[in-house]
């Protein structure tokens, strides 16, 4: 289990966030960490569509927001909140979470108006991090024809410099950790034990359905994007590094649908190898990178390459 460093509650004591998440744990997860920092009120929403009511309804210090969600995805509703009627509403931070790191991406979501942007896993000291970036280092707004979001350029102001050491020194002061935390990590190898049925279950109906349905390669990739958003937070590096590997495996085809059809029966039994790796590990307590496991991961990864020479 990775140790979380302790974390000043007066840091953040009185702020309010929106986490918006698809995956159950993973909202439990982000909010046992605000919770641990001090936030006082933690709301939740599962998609874009509902968060866009909540952030109607009430003023949040800030949001946070996975971008891969269903049906409005978190660049989707980043956008709209940014051209929201509402300029309350219309400013508020936003943290994006994503498990993709790619440049275009990142762009994607600088563009549409994020204010930080966090790759998974989500750890306690990451997540400090941008919501220190957020309220001691905060960045004045922008409204113009091709750009609503937060300045990108820092300006040189003595008083938000000294704004941001007093939080700087007040996050140093340490005070114990909270319980949920361990809560947690106890309950995780049964969250990761429903994943992969969860898993098996969607690559049964892609199998069902030929391979060339959508609707299960899209259950494949969210519960894969979601293994490698918290496994590696409670120390599962191989399950996080097998996850990526399905991951990147189904993410093209489920992009373009159209190309479902080319490589469908190497595609399907790629995901199904996945699949018996994680429970394989799972299985057998193993949970630190090793030569072995890395051999494994590197199998996989060869089998995801000759998946997409196939769909070329």
């Amino acid at each position: 289990m990775t140790t979380i460093p302790p974390i000043s509650n007066a840091a953040f004591a009185g702020r309010s966030a929106l986490v918006i998440e698809d995956n159950a744990f993973m909202r439990r997860l982000v909010r046992s960490l605000l919770v641990q920092f001090g936030f006082d009120s933690i709301e939740e929403a599962t998609d874009g569509s509902q968060a866009l009511l909540r952030v109607a309804e009430r003023r949040f210090d800030v949001v946070i927001c996975d971008w891969m969600m269903e049906p409005i995805d978190g660049y989707a509703f980043l956008r709209m909140m940014r051209k929201h009627e509402d300029p309350i509403v219309r400013t508020v931070p936003v943290i994006m979470l994503t498990s993709v790191s790619n440049e275009a991406d990142v762009l994607a979501a600088r563009d549409a108006g994020v204010t930080e942007y966090l790759i998974k896993p989500v750890s306690s000291g990451k997540l400090r991090d941008r919501l220190v970036a957020v309220f001691a280092r905060p960045r004045g707004f922008v409204v113009a024809d091709t750009y609503v979001g937060p300045d990108r350029r820092r300006r040189d102001d003595p008083d938000r410099r000294a704004s941001g050491r007093r939080l700087s020194d007040r996050l140093a002061r340490n005070a114990p950790p909270e319980d949920g935390w361990t809560s947690l990590a106890a309950d995780y190898p049964g969250v990761l034990r429903g994943e992969i049925d969860r898993l098996r279950t969607a690559l049964v109906d892609a199998e069902t359905t030929g391979g060339t349905a959508l609707p299960p390669w899209q259950t494949v990739r969210g519960i894969a994007h979601d293994i490698v958003g918290h496994a590696p937070a409670f120390g599962y590096a191989v399950a996080a590094a097998i996850a990526a590997s399905l991951e990147r495996l189904v993410k093209p085809a489920v992009s373009a649908p159209g190309t479902l059809p080319l490589g469908t029966v190497r595609r399907l039994r790629a995901a199904q190898t996945h699949a018996k790796a994680l429970a394989l590990i799972l299985d057998q307590g193993i949970v630190g990178r090793s030569e072995e496991t890395d051999a494994l991961v590197a199998r996989l990864e060869r089998t995801v390459d000759r998946v997409h020479r196939d769909a070329l």
